[in-house]
């Protein structure tokens, strides 16, 4: 042998392999394209369930690092339309595709070797202990174990992903670098009063409840929507996150 034969153990004659040979996705997306060519809404609607769970783990994330159980407080709505309030969550859902092509690209490169020294061994090597035992060191996974793989690194890298970005959005509202809000309450025309006469920090909401944190005593409030008769930003700042729970609010 010589050459790519020598590289790859294929016989001569034999159709030279590439790493679509070997790859995970290569395998499963043509059969993938077909069915979301065949039901387009199939495909939109996987997208949008990533952006949904990508909004749900950074709402967790986030209010619980103020003691807030947003999942408690939420409805089915709210669940729905989590993502598409977050823009981290379409930076999420678009950063997993080039991780994915990345893994599997490493995958293949890893299988094509191990077919090759595989087929090194049954070509040069008597059958013995020592050979059988690099055959079976050199055996690759089954696709369906490396896809099993794939999506738990997938799931990890989001939660990694969202942890971090809460972690740095809660550490923005403790150090005040969030939109500040004043909060009058049904029947209460003072005002809600925050300690030291400080101004609410402004978190955001969901359906029935809106959240505010008190950046000195370091402590948050669920306001019932309802009981709510105006919350004003302060001049100067803005609500990032403007969620539609906000429109009975005069």
């Amino acid at each position: 042998m010589s050459g790519p034969e020598l590289a790859t153990g294929a016989k001569p004659g034999a159709p030279a392999e590439t790493l679509q040979d070997h790859s995970v996705l290569g395998n499963l997306l043509p059969h993938a394209v077909q069915t979301f060519r065949r039901e387009p809404a199939l495909a939109i609607t996987l997208c949008y369930l990533l952006v949904a769970m990508a909004g749900i783990f950074y709402n967790y994330s986030f209010y619980t690092k103020f003691g807030i159980p947003i999942l408690s407080l939420s409805q089915i709505g709210d669940f729905l339309v989590a993502g598409i309030q977050r823009p981290m969550a379409l930076v999420l859902v678009l950063s997993t595709f080039p991780l994915c092509w990345l893994l599997d690209r490493l995958n293949a490169l890893q299988r094509r070797r191990r077919a090759a020294r595989r087929r090194a061994l049954l070509d040069r090597e008597r059958d013995s202990r020592s050979r059988k035992l690099r055959l079976l060191l050199t055996h690759s996974p089954p696709t369906w174990f490396t896809g099993g793989i794939y999506a738990i690194l997938i799931v990890v890298y989001g939660w990694t992903f969202v942890s971090r970005y809460a972690n740095y959005r809660a550490e923005s509202v403790r150090r005040g670098e969030a939109a500040q809000v004043r909060v009058w309450l049904n029947g209460d025309p003072s005002g809600l009063s925050a300690a030291q006469g400080t101004q609410w920090t402004y978190l955001g909401a969901v359906a029935n409840y809106v959240f505010v944190y008190d950046s000195v005593a370091r402590r948050s409030v669920a306001l019932p929507v309802n009981n709510i008769a105006r919350l004003e930003p302060l001049p100067g700042t803005a609500v990032e996150d403007k969620p539609t729970s906000l429109a009975p609010i005069p």
